[in-house]
């Protein structure tokens, strides 16, 4: 069932049929990987969707977006803490938690009497599903050997895009029954079998798992700063004034910087040691992603907006152009997971190159009349995503050592959703300095976006850099890294 690992410079391994990650036993670990991403993302998504009812039936306006937002800082939490939970508990209880606990906070959702019970609701069940999505990442490095995975990546990123489709016609058709608490009790049952199903399939202990060790405790103080970080994030779309938001973001930097910092000399590390380091592949991968997060959730958070105020746009349909950049996405993704060799380089280096093409054409047009050019430009900018993304990530995990597959996995996830709460808020701050104002006027509406994409060519320039930087880092070939090892090593001092 398992592979041989390959080697940080072989670019040149073939890649596994899609049918062989359902086959000889692996059938059953993507089950799970898909229908744990299929839950958290449904969850994630259809909040947006029924939070209108909910305010209607239970009062809490002032809270509108805190159900979303506990629940992805929640998530950041969960998926941090993935190494953790499963070097105390093992793979199949680590799992089984992840799910029980998402089913938990789903029916607290559901039963919720006030707003304040709900967003207590949404802060578990975005633990647990963070818990949920990192443990199907370690899974995929667990038992998927290199052959396969940027197949199952892909198919986790096309199920996350089907859920993007669904979840806001599973959150409207309850919203349109005036049942919101129907679109939590459908999805608890699941949650339930899926938990039954990872405690039964999934053995105590993985053959790639090192074996388990206890430590003195949990890091809640690492914890701490984490979350403390991402509220400060997060609350900075709400405080009024430009120097209270730039506050609070540089407060977000200084507590998630001191994270990792702690968590580099911590014996129980949350993320892998190379973690944002420029010199090593995986610290290099997790600024990528990062990047790349905060570049799309800032062009795909205003463009509905823009559709609304400057097309005019029905509300109904507003979302449309964030979905054609997932299914360009997707399309990338599938288009180029079975390539390898000279390929799977030009992949890595022509996304980051065809991403920010995609947005530039988006910000060209978007003031002209009509939406197929938009339509074509947003497309464009997900394939660029999706071409780099599924070998990206693959390299990523092969690049560390056996001990931090589980770390590397989690981070993967966590550092991606932490670049998509700084896009957010740097997204809004600049969106407020260009004008948006009320954001009703076009005029206003239309500057103050042309301005936030603008903005985005900065992180999307600084990506492909670090992806140049990585396809020679990682896809270096085995004798030139040998080469260069020795050349250290013999340039160090004598010792004598």
């Amino acid at each position: 069932m398992h592979g041989t690992r390959a080697s940080p410079g072989d670019s040149g391994i073939a890649k596994g049929s899609w049918s062989e990650i359902f086959h000889n036993g692996l059938g059953v670990y993507s089950a799970l990987v898909i229908g744990g991403i299929a839950m958290n993302a449904t969850q994630m998504l259809v909040i947006a969707i029924i939070m209108p009812t909910i305010v209607r039936d239970i009062g809490g306006a002032s809270f509108y977006t805190w159900a979303a937002m506990l629940y992805t800082i929640g998530s950041i939490v969960g998926g941090a803490s993935t190494g953790m939970v499963w070097s105390r508990l093992g793979a199949r209880r680590a799992y089984t938690l992840g799910a029980g606990v998402f089913a938990l906070g789903t029916v607290c959702c559901a039963l919720a009497p006030n707003i304040g019970a709900l967003i207590a609701a949404r802060g578990v069940q975005g633990w647990a599903g963070g818990l949920v999505s990192g443990s199907g990442m370690a899974l995929i490095t667990s038992v998927f050997d290199s052959r396969l995975r940027t197949r199952i990546i892909a198919i986790s990123q096309g199920t996350f895009t089907a859920c993007h489709l669904s979840g806001p016609i599973v959150g409207g058709m309850f919203a349109a029954m005036h049942w919101w608490r129907g679109s939590f009790w459908m999805m608890a049952p699941l949650m339930l079998v899926f938990a039954g199903l990872a405690y039964c399939k999934i053995p105590d202990r993985l053959s790639r798992e090192p074996k388990r060790t206890r430590s003195a405790g949990a890091p809640f103080f690492r914890f701490g700063t984490l979350a403390g970080g991402v509220i400060c994030v997060a609350a900075s779309g709400s405080v009024p004034g430009t120097a209270s938001r730039i506050l609070l973001i540089a407060a977000a930097v200084a507590l998630v910087g001191l994270t990792f910092r702690l968590d580099r000399r911590a014996a129980d590390n949350l993320f892998p040691r190379g973690a944002l380091s420029v010199s090593a592949p995986i610290g290099l991968a997790l600024w990528i992603l990062a990047l790349h997060g905060m570049t799309q959730t800032s062009v795909t958070l205003f463009l509905p907006l823009l559709l609304q105020v400057v097309h005019h746009v029905s509300p109904v349909v507003i979302n449309f152009l964030s979905i054609v950049i997932s299914m360009g996405w997707t399309t990338g993704t599938f288009t180029v997971s079975g390539w390898s060799g000279k390929r799977e380089r030009v992949a890595l280096v022509s996304g980051p190159l065809i991403a920010p093409t995609g947005l530039a054409c988006l910000t060209a047009v978007a003031l002209l009349p009509g939406l197929a050019l938009m339509t074509v430009s947003a497309f464009v900018m997900g394939i660029g995503i999706g071409v780099y993304n599924v070998h990206l990530v693959a390299r990523a995990m092969d690049s560390v050592s056996s001990g931090e597959h589980r770390t590397t996995a989690a981070a993967l996830t966590s550092v991606r959703s932490i670049g998509t709460a700084f896009g957010a808020a740097i997204a809004g701050v600049v969106a407020n300095a260009a004008g948006l104002g009320d954001a009703t006027e076009p005029g206003a509406v239309g500057h103050a976006v042309t301005a936030v994409n603008i903005f985005c060519c900065i992180p999307f320039g600084l990506a492909a850099l670090l992806m140049f930087r990585f396809v020679r880092i990682a896809l270096a070939k085995p004798d030139a890294v040998s080469a260069l090892g020795a050349e250290r090593v013999a340039s160090r001092p004598s010792a004598s």
